[in-house]
């Protein structure tokens, strides 16, 4: 299935194991998928924020939900350095992943390897599949990501959303390939 990803649904699975190690889980749900359609550059992260949905706010929900390192991020935010932008400056220029590599040489450690997907996070890669096949596209982008996660109602991706103000049905609308025109100008 991953050989029928675009580069922003790529980026997007690439991002869910990034938000999933910055929060100290070992393990990928829909939520960090969530987080990596957010920090994605596409169109369906430009769908969320147009709805409330930013990397930030969408990282402070489930941070409240599942908890993840406490201070870090806030602390150094206190003073003044912004994690997330050294995060990004890091990877720019070293790739994905640069400083979880960094992490991890000289011990074995799974924060080196690959994070297992979680039996629904598996699912609403599924659903992305079957999204793009409705649609009749020939690969699976982010859209067909967010749409895979909204369509399970008991996913914490939804949860998060619904807690966070977001009204799903709309964000499902402006998906739509009707909508996505109307958001085009089209």
């Amino acid at each position: 299935m991953f050989e029928r990803f675009s580069s922003s649904a790529r980026e997007t699975v690439v991002q869910a194991q990034v938000e999933a190690r910055a929060l100290g889980h070992d393990f990928i749900g829909t939520e960090h998928l969530l987080l990596g359609v957010a920090a994605a550059q596409s169109d369906a992260a430009r769908v969320l924020a147009g709805h409330g949905a930013t990397t930030e706010t969408l990282r402070a929900a489930v941070r409240k939900e599942l908890g993840g390192p406490p201070l870090d991020a806030d602390a150094l935010a206190s003073i003044g350095i912004d994690l997330d932008e050294i995060r990004r400056r890091v990877e720019a220029s070293f790739g994905p992943g640069a400083l979880e590599r960094c992490r991890g040489r000289g011990r074995r450690s799974r924060r080196s390897g690959a994070i297992p997907f979680t039996p629904r996070a598996k699912q609403s890669l599924e659903l992305a599949l079957r999204e793009a096949s409705a649609r009749g596209d020939r690969h699976i982008g982010a859209e067909h990501v967010l749409l895979g996660l909204l369509r399970d109602d008991q996913a914490l991706a939804v949860g998060v959303l619904q807690r966070s103000g977001v009204r799903v049905e709309r964000v499902r609308e402006a998906l739509s390939p009707a909508g996505s025109r109307r958001g085009r100008g089209g």
